[in-house]
């Protein structure tokens, strides 16, 4: 027999006993619903059909409940807040998965974040306003986990046959958060009225509501004056608003830098910046699945083709606005490899590419916003994904095609050629990185003069990336080229010259003529120390040629017992001394070549006093006091003291950051720095 059978086949006073007992174990805890049934059981058999159908609809009304709120999987019970550890279950956009890493991103603790902590412990009625991808949902699930952990989560779809049930519901129970995320899809007839809201945030039950909405719908609703909106106005008086902008201010970016080791905020935080945290990494994944399901055969595959030609310009390295001729003569580049595609027109497919269709952020945009005619940008995820995806290709990157690159360079000024080969290279595509380098040297030469200095400086660069990928015979006779010119038109002396000579110097050794590169290399830095002087960074470059030179026909233990001799001398030497610029240099080749003999110990010890003393006597931004912190921190990090090559590198950006500026290429690359070192040190931590 079925315990409500058992229920209503008995009378009298076995049930006054056991109903209470029997009710709960059916799941049936309304305190009323216990009397109320005793009751009608002590009244005999006359009533049992009424108890019968009460029972029925209070185990409906709970199933209904269960079934339009959200539960974990699995679990067919409300959950408590601090067992949803996943943001998404409550409404919180999903962010791209990285490997090795929680689905969400950490989270970066808002200047809101304390008052809605404070007023939900108070049990209020809390609203987060906030524009579409502000992070909303975010922050008020960080509050939710932080304020109540310990609550009943009653989290209701807005269907109306349901929201009704959850609301009497959570009228029901105490120590209960009611979340209503993008509460005007709850403020419907037949929904949240105001009279819910006071009952489920009076008295001591400790209940509370978090609710979120965007601001155009707040104040679309605020403004509205028909009769239906009156209820919903009403609701929108009564509780504690907080405002989240969608870009972080500066507390809340000090929060996120040390976060910046997840790629997803590491990306985010990239200059410009011109779209908030929660903007780049919520619209991102969507955006990026819009426009891969566009191209073949979907929908727009000539919108797909033109923003894929600005997302390959971005590649290639160039960052000025990309004019919509340039576009639109490279998109066809790309459907010429599909002749039978079925295209849209042309102006379907620019109406498309710009549609904002994730808040403010669209596939391209605009760079005057109000223009039809404006040069044009990519929404910069689209590139960092297109780059993951590419290399995680098993054959290997693809990087741009040689038909698009060779397009493209046409194009180009001299400077973005050279761009354009240093992009080349690192995707190993010598081939391209040549024709960019000599594109570039040929512009550079008709736009002023062979001999012009512009000419000249693409020309060292060309032989340095000749001497890198190992074509030094080729190198040596461009540098040669580029001296003459120089030596008759500067003079030997200057420092362009010196510059040349310095990269002969080191050619030649590599090239076997070891006698004549260490004779030139000699003559160079006795120059450059007697008209830069000593400490000079060009003068410590020729030093440490040399000195390279001159290891490889000494012993390491050698070289460092000549090193430490001469510090000792200079310490000693009563017109130097152990806080003289010469001396610190000194200190410096030393610990240099104790790095290099495997003394890794002594060598930081070196180096830390290198940066003790150039702080003291430079001061804590010059150049060379954050090159020896910047030497210190690195080979901390490579001894395995991942914290403490965070703590240098994390020195290093901010006064760089305040100096050189966010986005200058050396800012970029201590920033990229710092993110490997904090993860490798959380990782250290959590081992």
């Amino acid at each position: 027999m079925s315990i409500l059978g058992a229920v209503v086949s008995v009378g009298g006073l076995a049930v006054l006993l056991v109903l209470p007992g029997v009710l709960q174990t059916a799941g049936i805890k309304t305190p009323w619903l216990l009397v109320a049934g005793v009751i009608i059981a002590g009244a005999g058999g006359a009533f049992a059909d009424l108890l019968k159908r009460r029972l029925e609809r209070a185990a409906d009304g709970r199933e209904a409940v269960l079934d339009g709120c959200v539960t974990l999987p699995g679990d067919k019970r409300l959950p408590l807040v601090r067992n949803v550890d996943d943001p998404t279950l409550v409404g919180v956009r999903q962010a791209w998965s990285v490997d090795a890493r929680p689905p969400a991103p950490p989270y970066v603790c808002r200047d809101v974040h304390d008052g809605l902590v404070a007023q939900l412990q108070a049990g209020k009625f809390v609203l987060l306003v906030g524009d579409r991808l502000s992070g909303t949902s975010r922050s008020a699930y960080e509050a939710v986990r932080a304020a109540v952990p310990e609550h009943t989560l009653i989290a209701p779809r807005p269907a109306a046959d349901t929201l009704r049930a959850a609301i009497e519901y959570a009228k029901s129970l105490s120590h209960t958060v009611v979340w209503l995320d993008e509460l005007d899809q709850y403020l419907v007839p037949g929904g949240l009225t105001f009279q819910d809201v006071r009952h489920i945030v009076s008295g001591s039950h400790h209940r509370t509501i978090m609710a979120t909405i965007r601001i155009s719908t707040l104040n679309q609703l605020q403004s509205d004056t028909s009769p239906e909106t009156q209820e919903a106005k009403r609701i929108l008086r009564d509780p504690k608003q907080h405002r989240l902008e969608c870009q972080l201010s500066g507390r809340e970016l000090d929060r996120a830098w040390p976060l910046s080791a997840d790629e997803r905020i590491g990306a985010a935080l990239r200059p410009p910046r011109e779209f908030g945290l929660a903007e780049y990494i919520g619209s991102g994944p969507p955006l990026f699945a819009r426009w891969r399901n566009a191209s073949g055969t979907g929908a727009n595959p000539r919108g797909a083709s033109l923003v894929r030609a600005a997302v390959d310009c971005r590649r290639l390295g160039l960052t000025r606005p990309l004019a919509r001729e340039m576009l639109q003569e490279l998109h066809t580049l790309y459907l010429i490899r599909r002749p039978r595609l079925q295209t849209e027109p042309v102006q379907d497919a620019w109406d498309w590419a710009l549609d904002q269709c994730e808040g403010t952020v669209s596939l391209l945009m605009p760079s005057a916003p109000l223009s039809n005619s404006a040069p044009l940008d990519v929404f910069r995820y689209l590139i960092d994904a297109s780059e993951r995806e590419d290399n995680e290709r098993k054959g290997g990157p693809e990087w741009v095609p040689d038909d698009i690159c060779t397009h493209v360079l046409a194009l180009t000024t001299p400077q973005e050629a050279e761009v354009i080969a240093t992009a080349a290279h690192a995707y190993g595509r010598y081939s391209a990185a040549h024709r960019a380098f000599r594109h570039a040297i040929d512009q550079h030469s008709r736009q002023h003069s062979p001999e012009d200095e512009r000419t000249l400086a693409a020309q060292s660069g060309f032989a340095r990336w000749l001497h890198v990928i190992g074509d030094t015979v080729e190198a040596e006779q461009i540098v040669r080229v580029v001296l003459r010119v120089q030596q008759r038109a500067l003079g030997t002396d200057h420092p362009s010259a010196l510059a040349s000579r310095q990269q002969l110097a080191v050619l030649l050794f590599e090239n076997g003529q070891r006698d004549a590169a260490v004779a030139e290399c000699e003559s160079v830095l006795a120059q450059r120390t007697e008209l830069l002087g000593e400490d000079a960074l060009e003068t410590l470059e020729s030093r440490f040629a040399l000195g390279s030179m001159r290891d490889q026909q000494e012993s390491p233990h050698a070289v460092v017992a000549r090193l430490r001799a001469d510090l000792e001398a200079r310490m000693a030497d009563p017109q130097l001394g152990p806080h003289h610029s010469a001396t610190s240099t000194a200190h410096f080749s030393l610990a240099v070549a104790l790095w290099q003999l495997g003394q890794a110990q002594q060598a930081q010890e070196e180096c830390h006093t290198v940066w003790k003393e150039r702080r003291r006597s430079l001061g804590r931004d010059h150049p060379r006091t954050l090159e020896a912190l910047s030497t210190l921190a690195d080979w901390q990090g490579q001894t395995g003291d991942a914290a403490g090559a965070a703590t240098g590198f994390a020195e290093l950006l901010a006064t760089q950051e305040r100096i050189l500026g966010s986005d200058h290429a050396d800012t970029r690359a201590t920033r990229a720095v710092l993110a490997v070192w904090l993860q490798r040190a959380a990782e250290a931590a959590g081992s």
